[in-house]
């Protein structure tokens, strides 16, 4: 993990190192629904980048609802792999809904939320490698173009860039 500078990221380099390889992960699920899921939710995370609106509480709920949220998802699968994508999304939008709480200054996390921080990205980056081949590439693309963006001054659609710049195709 060290040679990887994530730690010399700002913080919305951090949120978008998660998203950027998370939207790698999106071809691996096996069931098409939990792809289209996937993405919405990774979409949604994409727009805090964007816009930095409050929407914590709206990522944290798409993690944690009962109903239909995707930790939900992540424990009715059966499938190893899906399982293992599942918890590269989850860290994802679990570390957005983090910086969009902090960016909203609230006092208080969900209980799930509070305990996010930085070591996340071990975890993200082992499951990771678990489900891509030739992660390590994937992982230095995204540094190498956060590298670029370090100054602040990302365009418009940085998604867009991302994608690009790992060559999945949107």
């Amino acid at each position: 993990m060290e040679n990887t500078n994530y730690g010399s990221l700002s913080e919305e380099g951090k949120v978008i190192f998660f998203l950027g390889l998370s939207e790698k992960v999106l071809s691996v699920f096996s069931q098409k629904e939990d792809q289209i899921l996937a993405q919405e939710v990774i979409n949604k995370c994409w727009e805090w980048v964007k816009d930095k609106e409050n929407i914590g509480d709206i990522l944290y709920e798409l993690l944690d609802n009962e109903d239909n949220g995707i930790t939900i998802k992540q424990e009715m699968s059966d499938n190893e792999v899906d399982i293992i994508a599942w918890n590269c999304i989850i860290d994802a939008v679990a570390f957005t809904s983090r910086k969009a709480f902090e960016k909203e200054g609230v006092n208080y996390y969900p209980e799930p939320i509070a305990l996010v921080d930085d070591t996340l990205v071990d975890h993200f980056i082992d499951c990771f490698g678990k489900c891509i081949k030739d992660s390590d590439s994937y992982i230095q693309r995204i540094i190498s173009l956060l590298d670029k963006y370090k100054s602040g001054n990302t365009t418009s659609d940085l998604r867009t860039e991302v994608l690009r710049e790992l060559k999945i195709q949107n």
